[in-house]
C-alpha cells in the first residue's frame, strides 16, 4: 500500500495549502467550518461537503484527528476539494439544514442533537463520516449521501474521497468501486491482465488516411493520467477477463489522453490542441464527447464512425460488458436501453 499512497498522494492530491500550516489543538491540519458555512459555500460554489460526527468523550474521533487529518497530504486535499466540517453530535446549537432548523431537545450531558439523529439515520456510532455531493435544488436534497461508521485510516478514506469527489457514484456503488480500486493498486498480477486488452494509441487510429468505414465498432476512452477514476477504470473494469475478451472481439479500442499534442484525424479533418487556459484539452476529445468533456468518458463509434453514445463517469466491470454488449451485439437498434435492462434481469 505503500506505494499506493506516493503514487496518489504525492502525485494527484498533491497541495500546497498544509505547507507550512501548524495543526490545530486536536492534531489535525484540516480546516473544519460549521455545516451552515458549507451549506452557504457550496451555494456560491458546488463542491462535495465531508461532515465529521464526533462527542467530547469520543477517543477515536481524536485519534482520527491526530492520525488520518494530521497527514498533510491527505488534508490538503480535503481542504482543496471539499467543504470540511466538524459536528459535535451531542452539541446544543441550532442549525440550520436545507431550510428546517434543529434545536436541541435537552441540555443534559449525552444527549444526541437532532439534525445528527437524522443524518446518521438512527445509527450512532463516532466517529462517523458523512460524504456529501451533488445537490439538487430542485429536490432540495444531495445525490450522494454516503455515511462511513468509525475510525478511518488514510488506506480506508482514500477511495471514499476519490468516489464521492469524482462522481463515480453516479454509475456505481461503493462496495464495487471499492474493489476495483483495490485490484487497481493492490493486485500484483494486475498489469499482466492489462496487457490482454489491445488498445491503440490515438495517432495510430485517428490518421488522414483512416477509412470512412471500418470492420467493426469503436471504443474510446478518454482518460488521464491524473484522474483517479480513470486510472482505476483502466488498470482493473477494462483489464476484468470477460471484459477484454468481449471488447477485443466486438471493438477497435483507443486510449486517448485529451492532454496530448499530436494532430489526429477524424472524417477527413484535422484537429490539435491548443493548450489554451479556455481549452487544455484536445479539440478532438471534445469533439467526440459532443462538445464537452468528463473525465474518465467512453465514446461508441459506429462501424462509419457515428457517435452512437457519451458515457461519463466511471464503470465497474459488470457496467461496462453490460453497456459494450448493449452496442457490440446491436441490441440498441432495436429496444430501448430500459427494455435491453429489463431482458437481461429476466
Amino acid at each position: 500500500m505503500k506505494q499506493v499512497l506516493i503514487s496518489l498522494f504525492f502525485i494527484l492530491f498533491l497541495s500546497p495549502i498544509c505547507f507550512g500550516q501548524s495543526p490545530d489543538a486536536e492534531g489535525s491540519l484540516v480546516k473544519w467550518m460549521s455545516i451552515t458555512e458549507a451549506m452557504q459555500k457550496n451555494e456560491a460554489q458546488p463542491r462535495p461537503i465531508l461532515i465529521d460526527f464526533y462527542t467530547h468523550w469520543c477517543g477515536w474521533c481524536k485519534q482520527m484527528m491526530r492520525t488520518t487529518y494530521a497527514n498533510p497530504d491527505l488534508a490538503g486535499y480535503i481542504n482543496t476539494n471539499f467543504y470540511p466540517v466538524k459536528f459535535d453530535a451531542e452539541g446544543k446549537d441550532t442549525v440550520e439544514y436545507l431550510g428546517q432548523k434543529y434545536m436541541p431537545t435537552s441540555n443534559e450531558t449525552r444527549t444526541t442533537h437532532p439534525l445528527a439523529l437524522k443524518l446518521l439515520q438512527g445509527k450512532l456510532m463516532y466517529p462517523t463520516t458523512l460524504f456529501l455531493h451533488g445537490f439538487d435544488k430542485q429536490k432540495n436534497e444531495f445525490s450522494l449521501s454516503m455515511l462511513a461508521q468509525g475510525y478511518l485510516d488514510e488506506k480506508k478514506i482514500q477511495p471514499m474521497l476519490i468516489f464521492t469527489l469524482e462522481n463515480a457514484f453516479r454509475n456505481s456503488n461503493f462496495d464495487d468501486f471499492r474493489k476495483e480500486y483495490e485490484a487497481a493498486f493492490e493486485d500484483e498480477q494486475i498489469e499482466a491482465r492489462m496487457k490482454d486488452v489491445d488498445w491503440l494509441k490515438p495517432a495510430a487510429f485517428f490518421t488522414p488516411t483512416m477509412k470512412d468505414s471500418l470492420d467493426k465498432k469503436t471504443l474510446v476512452l478518454i482518460a488521464t493520467d491524473w484522474c483517479n477514476t480513470c486510472r482505476v477504470m483502466q488498470r482493473a473494469s477494462f483489464s476484468d477477463s470477460l471484459v477484454a475478451a468481449y471488447l477485443n472481439k466486438k471493438f477497435n479500442l483507443v486510449q486517448f489522453n485529451p492532454q496530448t499534442t499530436e494532430k489526429l484525424y477524424f472524417r477527413k479533418q484535422e484537429f490539435v490542441n491548443t493548450q489554451s487556459a479556455q481549452a487544455p484539452f484536445h479539440q478532438l476529445a471534445t469533439a467526440l464527447g459532443r462538445n464537452s468533456l468528463t473525465l474518465p468518458s467512453i465514446i461508441l463509434l459506429d462501424e462509419k464512425l457515428n457517435v452512437l453514445d457519451v458515457i461519463p463517469f466511471f464503470l465497474p466491470p459488470r457496467s461496462l460488458l453490460q453497456i459494450a454488449t448493449y452496442y457490440g451485439d446491436d441490441f440498441f437498434r432495436h429496444h430501448t436501453w430500459n427494455e435491453f435492462v429489463a431482458g437481461r434481469k429476466n
